[in-house]
C-alpha cells in the first residue's frame, strides 16, 4: 500500500479538532447523566471498558511492535473502532482512540485493517507501470504481486517481511495476552496469595450414567460433608471428593431443609486442567462464588502456579471449544457463554467483591482475547497465520483477493455472533 502522503495537512485540522470538541461534550454530557441516573452501572462500565481497553492495548502493541521490529510500514495504532474521535501523529503514524470502546487495530501497510476490509476487496486491480511500482488504484491486496524484500527498513509492506517475521507480527498478539496474563497471575500470586474460592457447593447439574446420578443427587443440592469431614466450600469438598482414589465415599447433603446422606463410588475421569481425577458427575452452580481467601506463598511457588493458572484456563477453553463445535455442551454451559454485556456484568460483580478480583479476572480474559484469537477462524489471528502456512507448504501466498474476502465473510460471521450474544445477554439481563 502507498504511503500516506506527505504533501497532506496534519491530521487534526482545525474543522477536525471542532468536531472532536463537539463529540466529547455530547459524549460527556451523556455519560455524566447516565451516571448519575445509574451509578452502579456506570461503575460497572467504566470498570469492565478500562479493563478491555487494557487488554486491547497490550493485544494491539505485540502486533505494532513487531512489525516495527520487522521493519514494517504501520499506517495506525488505534484503541477503538471508527469513528475515530481523537488522532495524533508522530513519525508518520496515526495514533487514534475510536469512538466504539470494543477492540482496537493496528493498520500494517500491506495487510489490511478491518476497516478498510471491505473497501480493499472491492477495488479493482490495474496493470504495473512501467517501474514495476503498483499503480494508485490498485487495491492493498495486490501488494502480494510486488513485494520488494530491499524497501527501506520501516517502509515495508506486509508482504516484504520474511515469513518468520510476518508469523511473529500476527502472533504477538496473542502472546502479548498470555504473557501479560501470566504476569498478573504471578504478580497477584507473590504480592496477596493463590485464591481460594469460598462458595456454597449447590449442585447445579447432574452427568447421566455418573455415579452422583445413580445415587439420586439433584440440582439443588448443597454438599456439605465428605466422610467425617464437614464444610460448606466447594474446593474443600471437590479436593476431598478427589482425595478419595475412586473408593467408596459418604456425603452428607442439604436437600429442602433436610440432612440427608448418601454412599457415593467415585470414578476416574478427565476434567479440564486436573487431567484424570476421581469424579461423582456433578457440577456445581458458579454463581453461588461469594468471594476469594488467599494464601501466602513464597515467590517460587507463586511464579509456579501462576503458569499453571494460565494453562489450565487455557485447557478449560479449548475443551469448551472442541465440545461447542461437537454440540457436545450442557444447557449449563451454553447458557454460561457470555458476551460483552455478561462480561461486563461479571467485572462489576468482582468490583464489589476486591479489587484483586478484579485484577484476576483481567488476567482471566486476557488468556481469553489471546487463545481466541489463535483459532484457525477468518478475520482472527489464527485465520491470517493459517494462511501463511498454505504460503509455507505451497512456496507461493494464497490468492490475496480471495484471501481478502474469505477474512471479509469471516469478520461478517463475527459480528453477527457477537450481536446475538450481546441480545441474548440483554434479554437474560432483563429477566433477571
Amino acid at each position: 500500500m502507498a504511503s500516506p502522503d506527505s504533501s497532506l495537512p496534519p491530521a487534526n485540522t482545525t474543522s477536525q479538532r471542532t468536531q472532536t470538541a463537539v463529540m466529547w461534550g455530547a459524549f460527556g454530557l451523556v455519560a455524566a447523566f447516565l451516571a448519575w441516573r445509574f451509578p452502579g452501572g456506570a461503575r460497572t462500565t467504566l470498570v469492565f471498558l478500562l479493563m478491555l481497553g487494557i487488554l486491547v492495548f497490550v493485544h494491539e502493541w505485540g502486533h505494532y511492535q513487531f512489525a516495527r521490529w520487522a521493519g514494517m510500514k504501520v499506517n495506525r495504532f488505534g484503541i477503538g473502532f471508527p469513528p475515530w474521535v481523537y488522532t495524533f501523529r508522530r513519525n508518520n503514524i496515526d495514533y487514534s482512540l475510536g469512538a466504539l470502546p470494543i477492540g482496537g487495530m493496528v493498520d500494517i501497510a500491506g495487510l489490511g485493517s478491518e476497516e478498510e476490509m471491505v473497501a480493499t476487496a472491492k477495488e479493482s486491480t490495474g496493470a504495473a507501470t512501467a517501474d514495476g511500482q503498483t499503480p494508485a488504484t490498485a487495491s492493498r491486496l495486490d501488494s502480494y504481486q510486488y513485494r520488494n524484500a530491499n524497501a527501506p527498513h520501516g517502509e515495508k509492506q506486509f508482504q516484504d517481511a520474511s515469513l518468520g517475521w510476518r508469523f511473529m507480527t500476527l502472533f504477538a498478539g496473542p502472546m502479548m495476552n498470555f504473557l501479560f496474563a501470566i504476569v498478573i497471575f504471578v504478580g497477584i500470586f507473590s504480592l496477596i496469595g493463590i485464591p481460594r474460592p469460598v462458595s456454597l457447593p449447590r449442585v447445579q447439574s447432574v452427568t447421566a450414567g455418573m455415579p452422583a446420578a445413580s445415587a439420586g443427587l439433584q440440582s439443588g443440592d448443597v454438599l456439605v460433608g465428605v466422610n467425617d469431614k464437614r464444610s460448606r466450600n466447594t474446593l474443600d469438598i471437590v479436593t476431598w471428593i478427589r482425595a478419595s482414589k475412586a473408593q467408596p465415599v459418604t456425603l452428607l447433603i442439604e436437600r429442602q431443609g433436610k440432612t440427608i446422606s448418601k454412599k457415593i463410588t467415585p470414578v476416574y475421569s478427565v476434567i479440564p486442567g486436573s487431567g484424570r481425577v476421581p469424579s461423582i458427575g456433578i457440577a456445581f452452580d458458579q454463581n453461588a462464588l461469594s468471594k476469594l481467601t488467599y494464601t501466602r506463598v513464597d515467590t517460587v511457588t507463586a511464579v509456579k502456579a501462576g503458569f499453571a493458572q494460565a494453562a489450565n484456563v487455557s485447557l478449560s477453553i479449548l475443551d469448551m471449544v472442541s465440545r461447542a463445535l461437537t454440540r457436545n455442551l450442557s444447557k449449563e454451559e451454553t447458557a454460561g457463554i457470555r458476551g460483552p454485556v455478561g462480561i461486563a456484568q461479571s467485572v462489576g460483580e468482582s468490583a464489589e467483591r476486591s479489587w484483586p478480583e478484579v485484577i484476576l479476572m483481567a488476567g482471566l480474559l486476557s488468556v481469553n482475547l489471546g487463545l481466541l484469537n489463535l483459532l484457525p477462524f477468518p478475520a482472527l489471528d489464527g485465520g491470517r497465520i493459517l494462511f501463511l502456512a498454505y504460503e509455507f507448504v505451497a512456496r507461493r501466498p494464497f490468492d490475496p483477493r480471495k484471501e481478502g474476502l474469505v477474512h471479509m465473510v469471516g469478520m461478517a460471521m463475527l459480528l453477527a455472533f457477537m450481536l446475538f450474544i450481546t441480545f441474548r445477554d440483554v434479554v437474560i439481563g432483563l429477566k433477571g
